[in-house]
């Protein structure tokens, strides 16, 4: 894929497509004049408003990667906040919302994260109904650099852990001779990395609980900053070391420092939320199921004290698929499915990314009892969600239901679960869905779609596959021609 230049009429063309309501979406890629392309940039984010999102690559190493800058918060010196960023984006993709349109402007060339990032998006997530839309500036520099502005979640997607560690003890050596708040930060940053660098060795997580328990330099932190490290160590603590007890003093001690006046509600409400997960986590691991549940209604009551907006509404919905999930580990299927039920009515609008999940737990209700009909027809629903991505597991499920379907002699439902995964798959499952193909083909049912339609669908996905390993050549040959501006 070679981008195309602004002035043409190729370009044009595409431009008049966009903004039909009946475009194709996908990725597309232009170059022009800078002042020219921050221009067109600007006029489609008008157009479009709410529906896009615009990203900025100036230079590929100081610029916030990509993965980052589509958070509508974007972390910076916060090491957890970046892990916790980073995690989400690596395990669930990005959560589009109502936004159809991610605008890339660049003014040198793609990292290759920030091209992996736009790869997930398009090839893994496949981000049915958004587009990605990537404009180079025509002549690629190097731009001047930014001091260490975003160095800490820069360093976390662009080098090793090795690298991001030893700048973090170089930062805490300089950090220590001004003093203040920049001090204070970078001893928390050191301190949580030594909890987030991956470890099975419990015997760390041990000395930790010692170290916060008696040193002084983890008493001078914020109590924000102590809270946030003592769940995270509570956490390592119940996964990691199955030392419940020291898990259930980091969470004690957390909960004292919620009660600083210097934290905002929203905060104390949101980690006293996470810490009631956390406990019921332990209690579910000691076969307490009812007392878990409790505990994560406790956290249900505790978001009825935040006011209306997102940030109620993600937490309403986050606790009341742990509770369901936790009433299914429990047998008490009538109960989850009320859970679940109450939750699915508040995926409305910009939430409806999270009836992927709240569908995923019902179907396994329905499996558990027997109710095999009713599980093909949510899994029906769910394949047929714009922003529901197939990971291995709903893959499984939905080929040994298709399976189900066929020995049952139900070859019309087998082919319309094909071919509905056919379609939901992304690009980088071209095997599988090759696989799927010539499933579809031996059934030869009246509903089988077409053989030159599925046919036409494969190769388009294998000519997106091609196109992008042209533009990924393109970008190394964009990235020796930098130059820095005089």
């Amino acid at each position: 894929m070679i981008p195309v230049l602004l002035e043409s009429t190729q370009y044009r063309d595409l431009r008049s497509n966009w903004l039909r309501s009946s475009h194709e979406p996908g990725l597309f890629v232009a170059q022009g004049e800078p002042d020219a392309v921050k221009h067109e940039v600007q006029k489609l984010h008008t157009h479009w408003q709410d529906q896009a999102i615009v990203i900025s690559v100036d230079h590929p190493y100081y610029s916030l990667p990509i993965i980052y800058q589509l958070n509508a918060i974007q972390p910076s010196g916060d090491l957890v906040a970046c892990k916790n960023a980073l995690l989400r984006f690596k395990t669930a993709g990005w959560a589009p919302g109502h936004r159809k349109w991610v605008l890339v402007e660049v003014a040198s060339h793609l990292h290759a994260s920030d091209l992996g990032a736009i790869h997930h998006l398009l090839y893994r997530q496949k981000l049915r109904g958004v587009s990605v839309l990537v404009f180079f500036h025509r002549y690629p520099s190097k731009m001047p650099t930014r001091g260490e502005m975003h160095w800490l979640p820069i360093s976390l997607v662009r080098e090793t852990p090795d690298h991001t560690r030893s700048s973090l003890d170089k930062h805490l050596a300089m950090a220590r001779k001004k003093g203040g708040q920049e001090k204070t930060l970078a001893l928390y940053n050191r301190m949580a990395w030594i909890l987030l660098s991956k470890s099975d060795d419990p015997v760390r997580y041990k000395a930790c609980l010692h170290f916060f328990k008696q040193n002084t330099l983890f008493q001078r932190l914020s109590a924000a900053q102590q809270a946030v490290l003592w769940f995270e160590l509570a956490q390592l603590l119940t996964k990691k070391g199955r030392d419940y007890s020291g898990a259930r003093y980091c969470y004690s001690e957390a909960r004292k420092l919620l009660s600083h006046k210097e934290l905002t509600e929203s905060f104390r409400v949101g980690k006293c939320c996470a810490l009631d997960n956390g406990e019921a986590l332990i209690e579910l691991q000691e076969g307490n199921a009812d007392r878990a549940i409790e505990l994560e209604r406790q956290a249900s009551r505790r978001i009825q004290l935040l006011p209306d907006g997102p940030e109620q509404r993600t937490f309403q919905i986050q606790t009341a698929l742990n509770i369901a999930g936790l009433q299914l580990r429990s047998g008490q299927w009538a109960e989850a499915h009320t859970t679940l039920l109450a939750a699915e009515k508040l995926c409305t609008e910009q939430y409806v990314d999270w009836l992927s999940p709240i569908l995923d737990l019902r179907m396994e209700i329905h499996r558990q009892c027997g109710e095999e009909e009713k599980e093909y027809q949510l899994l029906i629903r769910l394949l047929r969600l714009k922003t529901a991505s197939v990971n291995a597991k709903r893959l499984r499920r939905a080929v040994e239901i298709a399976g189900e379907q066929v020995r049952r002699g139900s070859t019309d439902l087998a082919t319309e679960v094909y071919h509905l995964l056919m379609m939901s798959l992304p690009a980088a499952n071209l095997p599988q869905i090759e696989k799927i193909q010539q499933a579809i083909r031996e059934l030869e049912t009246d509903v089988s779609p077409e053989t030159s339609v599925l046919d036409q669908y494969i190769n388009r996905l294998r000519s997106q596959l091609e196109e992008w390993e042209q533009l990924k050549l393109w970008n190394e040959r964009r990235e020796s021609s930098c130059v820095v501006p005089s």
